[in-house]
C-alpha cells in the first residue's frame, strides 16, 4: 500500500523564517536585554542583521558604530563594554571576517565583560559543499565565550534547542538566570557568540521595510531618554542590594555593642585586598571592620578609608616584611593582577585565603587556587574576625597606615627633588627599571623609578582633577600608578588582563575615547 503523502500525519519541517524577521528576533532581544551600542562591519550576509539595526538607531533606541576593519571593530566594541558595564553588540558577514574577532574575544572572555558576538551565516544546505565565503562558525569561539547559539532557523516554530541556546546567550550577557530572569546568576558574565543562518533575499521586501519602523519605535519606548546616546556620564559602581543590607546591619550592630565581647578570641591579622573590578563593596568592608585595604588603581576601591599608600613596599620582597609576615588571612575581591608582592602573598600556604564571590570568577576556573570562596557579606565577616567583635581594633590598622605613609613621603620628596633638578622644558621620561629590581621582581621608589613614578602621579592626578576616564597598559607604568597614586576620590581606570598585548591597549584607549 503506498503511503499518501498528503496525510495529516506526515511530519513536515517548518518553513524556515524569513532573513530579516530572524534578525528583527534576535536584536529584539538584546536591546530589551539592555544592549545600547552595536558594532558593525560591513558585510552582504549581514545585509539583514544591518538593516534591523539602522532601523533600532533611526528610532533611538542604540547607537551604531560602523568599523570596516573587524579587529578594529571588537576592540571597539570591548572599549564601549568595558566603560559602560552593558552588552555590546558586534556584526560581522560570513568567512573569515569572525577570526578577526578572537583577540577582543579571549579578553572579554578573561575580564568578564559582555560581548554580544553576532556572525552572520550561509544556510544550512551550504554547509560543507565548498560554497563561497563559507567556513566552519559554530562554537568558533569554544571555549572563549560564556555561551553560543547557531540559530539555523530561528524564531523556531516550536520554541526548542535554538531557542534553549539563545535564552543562555542572553543571560550571559546580563547576569541573570536563564531560569528566573527575576534573580541574578551565579555564573559570570562573559561573551556570547550568536551566529545567525540567513537565506536570500538578504534586504527586505517592500512589507517589511514598512514594518521596521514601527517596530523600532515599540522599542524605544521602553527605553529611557538619552540611555542609548554618548557621550555619557557613568554611574559609579554601586553596592549590591545584600551588600548594602549587610552593611546597614553590621553598622547598627556595631553601634549597639562597640565592645569586644568578653572571652572573645584575638581578631586575627586580616588584610582585604581589591584588585582590577573589585568595585565599592572592598572599600566599604574594610572600613566596617576596620582592615588594612591593598587596593589596586583599576580596583575603584583605592579611595577607601583605610585604604594603605605604598601597600606593595610596605608589604616588602616576597611580602617578607615583618608586617607582610605577620598576616594570618586575606579577604580577596576582584582580579589581582599587577604586584609580585601580592602574588607571593597569595600563595602563602600558612595564610588561610578567602575570595569573595557574588558570582562566579571569570579570571581563573574553580578549584585551581587554594582559597575559600565565599558569597555572603555576613560569612566573609565570620572568616575575617572568627568571632573577636564587630571590627578589629585600631592596632593592626594603625601599624599599616603608619609604614604606608612614611613609605609615601619618603616617594613624593624624592619626586619633588627629582623635579627641581629637571629643566622646565623636560618632562619626566619612563625610564627601564634597575638591573637588581628586574631580578629580583620587587618594584618600589627606587632611584631609577622616580622618573616615571613622577609622570605616574602628574597623570593621575590630572585625569582626576578633569574628571577623566584613564587607560593603563599591562606594563612598568601601571606598577608604578600602583605605588605612587593616592588615595583619592573614585576615578575610572582601565586597563588590560594579560591576555592582551599594546596593540589592543592602543586599540581599547581610542574606542573608549568615542564613548566618554
Amino acid at each position: 500500500m503506498t503511503e499518501n503523502p498528503d496525510r495529516a500525519d506526515t511530519v513536515q519541517t517548518p518553513p524556515v523564517p524569513d532573513s530579516m524577521l530572524s534578525a528583527v528576533a534576535v536584536l529584539d532581544s538584546l536591546i530589551r536585554a539592555g544592549m545600547r551600542h552595536v558594532v558593525v562591519s560591513p558585510g552582504s550576509r549581514s545585509a539583514p542583521l544591518a538593516y534591523a539595526v539602522a532601523a533600532a538607531e533611526e528610532a533611538g533606541a542604540l547607537i551604531a558604530h560602523v568599523r570596516v576593519d573587524e579587529r578594529v571593530a571588537a576592540f571597539t566594541a570591548l572599549g564601549i563594554a568595558k566603560a559602560s558595564r552593558l552588552p555590546v553588540g558586534l556584526v560581522c558577514t560570513s568567512g573569515t571576517a569572525l577570526g578577526e574577532y578572537l583577540p577582543a574575544v579571549m579578553e572579554a572572555y578573561h575580564a568578564g565583560v559582555p560581548l554580544a558576538i553576532m556572525s552572520a551565516d550561509r544556510p544550512v544546505r551550504l554547509r560543507g559543499t565548498g560554497a563561497n565565503q563559507t567556513t566552519v562558525q559554530t562554537d568558533f569561539f569554544s571555549p572563549f565565550v560564556r555561551a553560543s547559539a547557531d540559530l539555523t532557523s530561528y524564531p523556531e516554530h516550536n520554541p526548542g534547542q535554538q531557542t534553549a541556546d539563545f535564552m543562555a546567550c542572553l543571560a550571559a550577557l546580563t547576569g541573570s538566570d536563564a531560569q528566573d530572569w527575576s534573580r541574578a546568576s551565579d555564573e559570570p558574565v562573559g561573551p556570547a557568540h550568536i551566529n545567525v543562518c540567513f537565506d536570500t533575499p538578504l534586504t527586505p521586501s517592500a512589507r517589511t521595510a514598512e514594518i521596521l519602523p514601527t517596530w523600532a519605535a515599540s522599542l524605544a519606548e521602553h527605553i529611557a531618554p538619552g540611555a542609548a546616546s554618548y557621550p555619557v556620564e557613568l554611574e559609579p559602581a554601586r553596592l549590591s542590594p545584600v551588600e548594602k543590607f549587610w552593611l546597614m546591619q553590621h553598622e547598627q550592630a556595631a553601634q549597639a555593642s562597640p565592645l569586644k565581647p568578653e572571652g572573645a578570641l584575638d581578631c586575627p591579622k586580616t588584610v582585604v585586598i581589591a584588585g582590577d573590578g573589585a568595585e565599592p563593596f572592598a572599600a566599604e568592608f574594610a572600613r566596617a571592620l576596620n582592615l588594612p585595604l591593598l587596593a589596586e588603581p583599576s580596583s575603584q576601591a583605592r579611595h577607601g578609608a583605610t585604604s594603605i599608600p605604598q601597600y606593595t613596599t610596605v608589604l616588602g620582597e616576597h611580602a617578607a616584611s615583618e608586617l607582610g609576615q605577620s598576616i594570618e588571612r586575606t579577604i580577596l575581591c576582584g582580579h589581582p593582577t599587577l604586584s609580585r608582592a601580592i602574588s607571593a602573598l597569595l600563595a602563602r600556604t600558612d595564610v588561610q585565603h578567602a575570595y569573595y564571590a557574588p558570582r562566579r570568577a571569570s579570571w581563573y576556573e574553580p578549584g585551581n587556587r587554594a582559597v575559600r570562596e565565599i558569597d555572603s557579606p555576613a560569612e566573609l565577616e565570620a572568616f575575617a574576625l572568627m568571632g573577636s567583635g564587630m571590627r578589629a581594633d585600631d592596632t593592626w590598622l594603625d601599624a599599616w597606615v603608619t609604614a604606608g605613609r612614611r613609605a609615601q613621603e619618603a616617594s613624593l620628596t624624592l619626586i619633588e627633588a627629582y623635579r627641581c633638578t629637571e629643566s622646565e622644558t623636560v618632562q619626566p621620561q619612563t625610564s627601564a627599571p634597575s638591573e637588581e629590581c628586574h631580578q629580583d621582581g620587587a618594584h618600589t621608589s627606587q632611584p631609577a623609578r622616580i622618573p616615571a613614578q613622577a609622570l605616574a602621579l602628574q597623570t593621575w592626578n590630572t585625569c582626576a582633577q578633569q574628571r577623566r576616564t584613564l587607560v593603563v597598559g599591562s606594563s612598568s607604568i601601571v606598577r608604578d600608578l600602583d605605588i605612587i597614586a593616592p588615595l583619592s576620590a573614585p576615578m575610572r581606570l582601565h586597563g588590560f588582563s594579560q591576555t592582551a598585548g599594546f596593540p589592543a591597549l592602543t586599540g581599547l584607549s581610542q574606542r573608549l575615547s568615542v564613548f566618554l
